[in-house]
């Protein structure tokens, strides 16, 4: 009988805690749970209260946390880098270039300025090689939309390994120097040749049977390998 009068009395307790808990913005079942735990046993014929132990606690195994799992991008991305062949007779200007960008210039003119350049660069895209064409339309009108005046002419070949390569070239007769760009195409990642040719450099190099800044520029990035 006293068994049955202190489960009795463990319910009543166990209600007032979840009305106590509705009142204080508690969940009623952790309340519940609570007061379960706290008051779990029951009274022997002596009237001494009995403590019975309750159920081992259950370990919850779930997956690991969502950023344990997932790899970030920039780490599963391929890293920016490859090797080309700079273009004979070109020499790298170190005032010119960064940390992000190479800067070539004719033997003879490096350090100097308002004369032809050729610029190695890597940047990320959010096409894969499979989404050249998107590529190649972003590329596009990007250089449509920055350059309002200049008449822009795009074709495409392949690099000495095959990898795809872009040539956009935007040409404004207003000034004395076409900009020609390269893109080497890779996964989510661009190689960029950008160069700048003067007019009147490109014409005298032509007379002397040499290849211009375009033709120097291009030819590295048909060389160029991703690592």
């Amino acid at each position: 009988m006293r068994r049955i009068k202190e489960n009795k009395r463990t319910c009543l307790s166990a209600g007032a805690a979840i009305m106590m808990s509705v009142v204080l913005g508690i969940s009623p079942v952790s309340g519940f749970a609570s007061m379960a735990e706290e008051t779990f046993g029951y009274f022997d014929e002596m009237g001494n209260w009995i403590e019975e132990s309750a159920a081992d606690p259950v370990e919850v195994v779930g997956e690991p946390a969502a950023e344990e799992n997932i790899e970030s991008f920039e780490t599963a991305q391929a890293p920016l880098t490859g090797t080309y062949s700079a273009g004979a007779g070109w020499s790298v200007d170190d005032g010119a270039s960064t940390s992000e960008k190479t800067v070539y210039k004719q033997d003879g003119y490096v350090g100097t300025e308002g004369t032809s350049t050729i610029s190695c660069s890597y940047m990320d895209t959010n096409y894969s090689v499979l989404e050249y064409e998107q590529l190649r339309d972003m590329l596009t009108n990007n250089l449509v939309y920055s350059n309002v005046n200049a008449q822009i002419s795009a074709s495409a070949v392949y690099t000495n390994v095959k990898d795809y390569l872009y040539i956009l070239i935007v040409d404004d007769t207003s000034v004395d120097f076409r900009s020609v760009y390269c893109y080497v195409v890779g996964d989510y990642r661009c190689f960029c040749v950008e160069v700048k040719e003067y007019r009147t450099e490109a014409e005298q190099l032509r007379a002397q049977e040499q290849k211009t800044p375009q033709e120097v520029g291009q030819g590295m990035a048909e060389s160029f390998v991703w690592n």
